[in-house]
């Protein structure tokens, strides 16, 4: 059983309470005006394991694991199984970022399971014109859903409705990365970065 990866992150903090380890899923069924991460549902992807991958994420030191795409319920099965295996092993704590909402996911039995491992859920299509610059979520009609206590008590701190938004442009051998939910002064800086490697590189 394999997933369709756009980009992996070990450790983050822009994602979630905590030190997280953030995965990119590829494909979405949604086509939002405005998605800054475009390229999960027409660039390039990779196809790696579940095992592998839940190898890695269990050799790390992050508190959690957040999932966000693309669509991550287009993979449900796969995601479930990754969380599973992580689990009998490790206590982690699961977000999960989605274009679905929350009663379009529990009127769907075939997805319910990936939803029955995550703490939070963050659903909603991303509108652009409801783009309010809050931190970590993309627009005022996402909804931040506590399924478990896990983030009860520390979420509504983290997830502050006056919290200015984090992003970082990280620059490896062979590409920049965009990652988090940009500022409108970060996004102008990434959309330069891009015009000056001629619009190759790659935001989530």
């Amino acid at each position: 059983m394999s997933l369709k990866i756009s980009h992996v992150e070990e450790n983050t903090e822009l994602l979630g309470p905590f030190k997280r380890f953030v995965i990119w899923v590829w494909g979405c069924c949604f086509d939002c005006e405005g998605c800054v991460a475009q390229n999960t549902r027409h660039g390039a992807y990779a196809e790696i394991e579940v095992e592998d991958l839940a190898k890695k994420i269990l050799q790390s030191d992050c508190e959690g694991v957040t999932i966000s795409g693309g669509e991550p319920f287009l993979q449900a099965q796969e995601l479930f199984r990754l969380i599973e295996i992580i689990k009998q092993e490790k206590n982690i704590g699961v977000i999960i970022y989605s274009g679905f909402t929350l009663n379009e996911i529990k009127n769907n039995p075939d997805i319910l399971n990936l939803l029955s491992v995550a703490d939070i859920l963050i659903d909603g299509r991303y509108e652009k014109n409801l783009d309010d610059g809050r931190a970590y979520i993309g627009s005022s009609n996402q909804v931040i859903h506590y399924l478990t206590d896990r983030y009860k008590v520390i979420g509504p701190k983290f997830y502050d409705k006056n919290k200015k938004r984090k992003a970082e442009i990280k620059f490896t051998s062979s590409q920049a990365v965009l990652i988090g939910v940009p500022s409108k002064e970060v996004f102008k800086v990434w959309q330069s970065v891009k015009e000056k490697t001629g619009g190759t590189q790659n935001a989530f």
